[in-house]
């Protein structure tokens, strides 16, 4: 089983299936937010009484530290986590954090393996 890692305080982050983080949209919404551990799978769960659209800039925060998962050495629009699979590897995770935008990055030291719809929008930063 993968395990993904809070890059500020080595925190794990996912239980089972699902990565959980506190977030926080450009309406001011705050949301805990289950995403999938599988990569380019952009199935999420949230509390259906909190408003998150389409184009919504959402910020990922960890919930175990409070750090703001931002992955500013990409882009402002990136977060990043750390994967562990089940020989050990470690890769950084980046992803968008603009809502309906399907962008995931597998960043190791082998290169860059590019997901989603998107995934050329960040490309050429990884």
């Amino acid at each position: 089983m993968k395990n993904y890692i809070c890059p500020k305080c080595g925190g794990h982050l996912s239980i089972g299936n699902e990565i959980i983080f506190l977030t926080k949209n450009n309406s001011g919404d705050y949301a805990i937010v289950l995403l999938s551990t599988e990569i380019g799978d952009y199935s999420f769960r949230k509390n259906d009484n909190v408003n998150f659209e389409a184009g919504d800039h959402v910020n990922f925060i960890c919930p175990i530290c409070y750090e703001n998962l931002n992955a500013e050495e990409y882009d402002s629009n990136l977060a990043k986590v750390i994967m562990v699979d089940e020989t050990g590897k470690e890769s950084n995770i980046v992803f968008s954090k603009i809502l309906g935008e399907k962008a995931t990055y597998s960043v190791h030291e082998k290169g860059v393996e590019a997901y989603g719809d998107h995934k050329d929008n960040y490309l050429e930063k990884m």
